[in-house]
């Protein structure tokens, strides 16, 4: 299944580089969505179609969602370890993950 990668404007939305750019340099193959940023409730609702967060970017994997740009390179190592995508940021277990991720702020784990 091909991965998802829905983001902001690449000029403006650093947060939308940084998974665009883990994807690109590891050569994982991604399909890119597009939504303009602060154009009005259109775009909002575009956003919240991906993701209930309600914002970009938003890594769509079949039936899991990461929007946080940390937690979406963190999702990509542990789902690509043969690639190198980068160090693992969080504690080898789900409640240790878990716990770290909303210490951090980085509630962007599967919805």
């Amino acid at each position: 299944m091909t991965l998802k990668l829905v983001i902001g404007n690449k000029n403006y939305s650093s947060w939308s580089m940084r998974p665009w750019l883990a994807l690109r340099a590891n050569n994982i193959a991604f399909e890119e969505a597009f939504i303009p940023l602060y154009t009005g409730d259109a775009d909002k609702q575009r956003i919240l179609s991906f993701s209930r967060a309600g914002k970009v970017p938003a890594l769509i994997d079949g039936d899991v969602t990461v929007w946080d740009s940390l937690a979406i390179l963190e999702y990509l190592a542990e789902r690509f370890p043969e690639r190198n995508c980068g160090p693992r940021i969080a504690p080898i277990g789900p409640c240790a993950v878990d716990l770290s991720r909303n210490a951090f702020g980085l509630h962007g784990a599967a919805q």
